[in-house]
C-alpha cells in the first residue's frame, strides 16, 4: 500500500477518537443524568445515522466535482460544532442538533475518506485498501470509547470531539490530493448496483445498532463490568479489517459476507442469552470479527461497477444504506427494549442477520446480471470488479 493511504488511514484514526469517545458516555448520560427513556435515547443516538444519510448523498456529488480533500474539511467542521453542541449547558434540544451535525459531518468525513482511498488503490487490492483505511475508522473507535469513560463524562468528551476534529482539520489542509477529481460528467445520486448490496450492508449494520446504543445499558442491567466491552467489539472489528481485508478480493464476497453473517449471529444470541462477563466479551469480539467482514467486500464490488466520474457517489449512496438501516433500527430497537427488556434489539439484529445471510445465498454471485432465484433484481451483479 502506498504511503498515501497509510497516511489517511492515520488522519481516520485521529479523526475516530473523538467519535468512539461519545459512544459509552452518551446512552448513559441520557438514559441516567438526563432521564430519557430508552426510546427516546434511541431515537436520539439514531439521529445520527439518520443525518449522515442525506451528508453522505451530498457529500458523494460534492467530493465527485469539488475534490475528496474539500469535502473532508466540510464533514470535520460539523463535527467540530456538534461537539460543542453536546454540552450539557446546551440542553436536550441543543444535543439533538449535535447529533443532527454530528450525522452530516460523519457522512462528509467517510465519504471522502473512502473515495479518496479508493481513487489510489489498484484495482485489485481496493477491498485491502478499504480495510487498511478501516483499521484506522476502527482503531479510533475502539480506543475512544476507553478514552471517554477513562474522561468520566459528557463535558470532557464532547470537547474531545471537538478538538480532535479540529487536529484533523489542520492536517487535511495541509494536505494534497494525490488523485484527479472526474468532472467529466454529473453523478447519479443511486447508482443502481448500489441497492442490493445497500440491502446486504444495512441488514448487517442492525447489529451495530444494538451493540452501539445498548451494550452498556444491558450489561450495566445485569450487574456486570463495562469498561472493555464495546472497546473489545471495536479491536475485533480493527483485527478482521487489518487481518482478513484482502479476503474478498482472493476469495470473493460470498465466503466474506457469509462468514461474517454466522460470527455475527452466533456472537449475537450469546449476548442475548448469556448472564457471565466473560461470555460477553468473547461474543462481542465475535460480533466484531463478523462485522469486520461485509463491508469492505461489498463496497470493493459496487466501485468495480461505476464509472469513475461517480465513484464517490456510489460509495456515499452504499453507506446512505448503514445510516438508513442503524437509524430506523436504533428508534425500533428503543421501542423493543422498552417492552421486552434490553436483549430485544440483539434479537432483532440477530433477525436482520439472517435476513441478510439468505440474500447471500438465494443470490447468483458470479452471474451477470444480479440474480435472485433466477430472477433478474434491481442491481448489477454482485463479483469483484
Amino acid at each position: 500500500m502506498s504511503s498515501a493511504i497509510w497516511r489517511i488511514a492515520g488522519t481516520v484514526f485521529v479523526g475516530m477518537l473523538g467519535f468512539g469517545a461519545v459512544i459509552p458516555m452518551l446512552p448513559v448520560y441520557l438514559h441516567e443524568d438526563a432521564g430519557a427513556s430508552t426510546f427516546l435515547t434511541g431515537l436520539l443516538i439514531g439521529v445520527s445515522s439518520g443525518f449522515a444519510l442525506p451528508g453522505r448523498l451530498v457529500a458523494g456529488r460534492i467530493a465527485d466535482t469539488r475534490g475528496r480533500r474539500v469535502t473532508l474539511l466540510i464533514g470535520m467542521g460539523c463535527c467540530a460544532l456538534a461537539g460543542i453542541l453536546y454540552l450539557p449547558a446546551f440542553g436536550l434540544g441543543a444535543m439533538a442538533l449535535g447529533r443532527m451535525l454530528h450525522g452530516v459531518g460523519e457522512g462528509f468525513f467517510v465519504t471522502a475518506t473512502v473515495a479518496w482511498v479508493v481513487d489510489l488503490a489498484p484495482a485489485d487490492r481496493r477491498a485491502q485498501a478499504l480495510g487498511l483505511l478501516s483499521s484506522g475508522l476502527w482503531g479510533g473507535l475502539s480506543i475512544g470509547p476507553a478514552v471517554g469513560q477513562a474522561l468520566g463524562s459528557v463535558q470532557r468528551v464532547a470537547l474531545l470531539l471537538t478538538i480532535s476534529s479540529v487536529v484533523v482539520m489542520i492536517i487535511v489542509f495541509a494536505m494534497r490530493e494525490a488523485a484527479p477529481v472526474h468532472r467529466s460528467e454529473p453523478s447519479r445520486w443511486f447508482p443502481r448496483p448500489v441497492i442490493l448490496p445497500g440491502v446486504m450492508l444495512g441488514l448487517g449494520n442492525v447489529a451495530y445498532a444494538a451493540m452501539a446504543g445498548f451494550l452498556i445499558l444491558l450489561l450495566r442491567h445485569r450487574g456486570q463490568g463495562t469498561a472493555w466491552a464495546f472497546s473489545v467489539f471495536a479491536l475485533a472489528v480493527l483485527f478482521g479489517r487489518v487481518a482478513l481485508g484482502s479476503l474478498p478480493d482472493r476469495r470473493g464476497p460470498k465466503p466474506s459476507l457469509l462468514a461474517g453473517y454466522a460470527c455475527l449471529a452466533v456472537g449475537l444470541a450469546a449476548i442475548a442469552l448469556s448472564h457471565n462477563g466473560l461470555i460477553d466479551l468473547a461474543a462481542a469480539l465475535l460480533v466484531g470479527l463478523g462485522y469486520s467482514l461485509p463491508w469492505p467486500a461489498l463496497a470493493s464490488v459496487v466501485v468495480g461497477r461505476v464509472r469513475d466520474s461517480e465513484r464517490a457517489a456510489a460509495l456515499a449512496a452504499l453507506n446512505a444504506f448503514y445510516d438508513l438501516f442503524v437509524a430506523g433500527s436504533s428508534a425500533v430497537a428503543g421501542a423493543a427494549a422498552q417492552h421486552w427488556g434490553l436483549a430485544a434489539p440483539f434479537w432483532l439484529a440477530l433477525g436482520c442477520i439472517a435476513l441478510a445471510a439468505s440474500l447471500v445465498l438465494l443470490t447468483n454471485l458470479g452471474a451477470a446480471p444480479f440474480r435472485v432465484s433466477g430472477q433478474a433484481v434491481i442491481a448489477q451483479e454482485l463479483s469483484p470488479g
